[in-house]
């Protein structure tokens, strides 16, 4: 089988888009098919296990330029438009494939995934990571009114036009089919499950409480519910913030105008990430609550927290919240300041609470391996192009 994907991130990038497509390319690479990725060029210099990866025949990379990155959402607007033109050419070049994938978000590449497969005759598969129409209403990320149903629309025709949407949450599986839409799949993100061992050493209890946040800091995180707490929390509490993003500055701001100390850091990668891991007894992960979509949105960090056997403490809901409570490996929290200060001193109290046993890492063997997922894309795929050549 030849496979065509269209992605705006890939090896040696690192995102979470790239995290799973380069296990499930690896993946559908080891069970014999070849798989042309075409992705922005990228000034990374791989690492060593990405090097192996990129170096593999089954592999076939068409990079086209990119802009550089931007932190403001209209210049990631414009660079998402200006690439997916650019990644044109790169879409006709080469062999026909079988089959075309394209990632969403980075919309103009869906666009760009549906025009490739009408012309040059195969199905489109389209891998939709978060809750696209209905994020777009919800973050107003498009500031002229007009504009944003005029994008929901088409999103909505290009994805009700493909021959298979698969989507990283079951309830957004259900929410696209309430919205008419037939040839679903659901294909989880999580972590690489066959690759070295990483560990988290534990932290000696010293009398303090360490809350970490690290990912992204942006109007999708909700955090000012994080530093508002921290104005009611004991002495013995400490947060830092580690990462990038546009709510940054306002969030920096915030902080010195109540008055609390946050350790805002740059962001880190690799043995720094763990470093921070090792730091934390308990870690973050939000997603603000006014957004109906994120009720089945999942945090990739998730997944990676709980295959760490890092204590998480979830300002979410939806399905995030399910895993959470499914894997026995932290706590859910009403996102609100008091629910979090009473969660916060009963556990300054009480440090039991954040045992958690191993239990994150089993969890994710059983329900978020990317080498699985890989294997069911494998399965999926033939069957959108069996389907396919019996029209």
């Amino acid at each position: 089988m030849k496979i065509m994907l269209l992605t705006h991130s890939f090896t040696p990038e690192i995102s979470p888009p790239q995290r799973r497509w380069s296990i499930i390319v690896d993946e559908l690479g080891q069970l014999g098919h070849e798989v042309t990725v075409v992705t922005p060029k990228s000034n990374r210099i791989p690492s060593k296990r990405q090097r192996r990866l990129l170096d593999n025949s089954y592999l076939m990379l068409q990079h086209y330029p990119s802009m550089q990155r931007s932190k403001t959402m209209l210049g990631k607007v414009l660079k998402h438009g200006i690439d997916a033109v650019l990644s044109v050419p790169m879409a006709f070049k080469g062999k026909k494939p079988d089959i075309i994938i394209a990632t969403v978000p980075a919309i103009p590449t869906l666009i760009v995934g549906f025009v490739a497969s009408r012309l040059r005759g195969v199905p489109l598969v389209v891998d939709l990571r978060d809750a696209w129409p209905d994020l777009l209403s919800e973050s107003q990320v498009i500031k002229f009114r007009w504009l944003e149903p005029v994008i929901s629309r088409l999103i909505s025709f290009l994805v009700n036009r493909s021959d298979m949407l698969v989507t990283v949450t079951h309830g957004l599986a259900r929410k696209m089919e309430k919205n008419g839409i037939k040839n679903i799949a659901t294909i989880s993100n999580g972590v690489e499950t066959d690759g070295p061992e990483r560990s988290v050493a534990a932290r000696a209890n010293d009398g303090e409480f360490h809350i970490l946040y690290l990912g992204n800091i942006g109007r999708s995180q909700g955090l000012e519910t994080v530093i508002r707490a921290m104005e009611h929390v004991p002495g013995s509490v400490c947060l830092r913030i580690v990462g990038q993003g546009t709510e940054k500055n306002k969030l920096m701001r915030l902080a010195m105008e109540l008055g609390v100390e946050v350790d805002f850091q740059d962001p880190v990668y690799g043995q720094e990430v763990l470093e921070n891991y090792a730091w934390a007894d308990t870690c973050i992960v939000s997603l603000r609550p006014d957004w109906p979509s994120f009720s089945h949105t999942v945090p990739s960090k998730l997944y990676e927290l709980l295959y760490l056997n890092q204590h998480v403490t979830g300002l979410v809901r939806g399905e995030a919240a399910e895993i959470i409570r499914d894997s026995k490996a932290g706590a859910v929290i009403e996102q609100d300041v008091d629910a979090l200060v009473e969660y916060i001193k009963n556990v300054v109290a009480d440090p039991e609470i954040l045992r958690t046993d191993h239990r994150g890492p089993v969890w994710v063997m059983k329900h978020a391996s990317l080498r699985e997922a890989g294997r069911e894309y494998a399965k999926l795929l033939t069957t959108v192009i069996d389907a396919d050549s019996k029209r």
